[in-house]
């Protein structure tokens, strides 16, 4: 069974992605990768932010306090030193990797989804699908007319 799905370009990559209605849920990000990632930024920023504020500066110089008071104290465990004889080889791809790929259709005639690989229809949206709104009783005129009277 082919499904509808949905073109949309990552917010973050710019990757264009195909999703089915199965597996839409307002992504905007290609994969998990790209949405931590942005996640991780805003995380920075709203820090950085806190910290430009008075009660941000004085945490961080309390904060900064601790950790000389504790200074010989370790917390993260030092980098590997790399050996001299570490070389990779000039290209570590097998050649018949290679060839494989070299042998893939230019144009792909099927659509799937990008998340979890269903046929989907080789006509695309580039919306999401709105479902039928019922619309909210509060927002009709309460008032009444003028032939109306009290009981």
């Amino acid at each position: 069974m082919k499904f509808t799905c949905r073109l949309f370009l990552c917010v973050r990559c710019r990757t264009q992605v195909l999703i089915c209605n199965r597996c839409d849920r307002g992504q905007i990000y290609c994969s998990d990768i790209c949405s931590k990632t942005v996640r991780c930024e805003s995380l920075r920023t709203a820090g950085s932010r806190y910290q430009q504020t008075a009660k941000g500066r004085h945490k961080h110089a309390e904060r900064t306090r601790r950790y000389r008071q504790r200074k010989n104290k370790v917390t993260h465990q030092g980098s590997i030193t790399p050996t001299p004889d570490d070389l990779l080889a000039a290209n570590s791809v097998p050649a018949r990797e290679l060839d494989d790929a070299s042998r893939l259709p230019a144009t792909q005639s099927v659509v799937r989804c990008h998340f979890c690989g269903a046929l989907c229809s080789a006509f695309v949206r580039r919306n999401f699908l709105h479902r039928h709104r019922i619309p909210n009783i509060a927002q009709f005129d309460q008032r009444g007319t003028q032939n109306d009277h009290f009981p």
